[in-house]
């Protein structure tokens, strides 16, 4: 049975652990979103993903093109699919992270910004966590 001292610093731990979990969360949801484009006739459907063309839908119609309309086709299709992906990525992004560049190499970037909050959060606790630790070990004596 854990003490209440124990359950203090497992919450402390938790609690400092959150923001990463949320980030972790983010970066997954970052992972399954998807892109999706049509020609104009609906015969040729391209998904993309961030692990690059995951769908391509071709109706039997469409092979009456040629081939070299159906790869020009094609090619224009995964473009448009891996900017609708990015579109979407962005505004996942900025819903979490807010408005603003997301050029990570900034100083004030959201997601440095938050990364930050994350570590400051953690540090803290870990001190509270410490200080905890050894309030126990004085009481507990020698």
């Amino acid at each position: 049975m854990a003490t209440f001292e124990e359950e203090a610093i497992d919450r402390l731990v938790g609690e400092a652990q959150r923001p990463a979990a949320e980030m972790d969360e983010l970066y997954q949801q970052v992972l399954a979103v998807t892109g999706v484009a049509r020609d104009q006739a609906k015969l040729v459907t391209v998904e993309c993903s961030a692990q690059g063309v995951t769908g391509l839908d071709i109706d039997p119609r469409a092979m009456r093109w040629g081939s070299q309309r159906l790869s020009e086709t094609i090619l224009t299709l995964i473009a448009e699919a891996l900017a609708d992906m990015q579109a979407k990525s962005a505004e996942l992004l900025r819903d979490v992270l807010g408005e603003g560049p997301l050029d990570l190499a900034a100083e004030a970037n959201p997601a440095d910004l938050r990364m930050r909050e994350a570590r400051e959060a953690y540090e803290a606790a870990m001190d509270q966590a410490t200080a905890e630790l050894a309030r126990i070990q004085r009481d507990l004596g020698p």
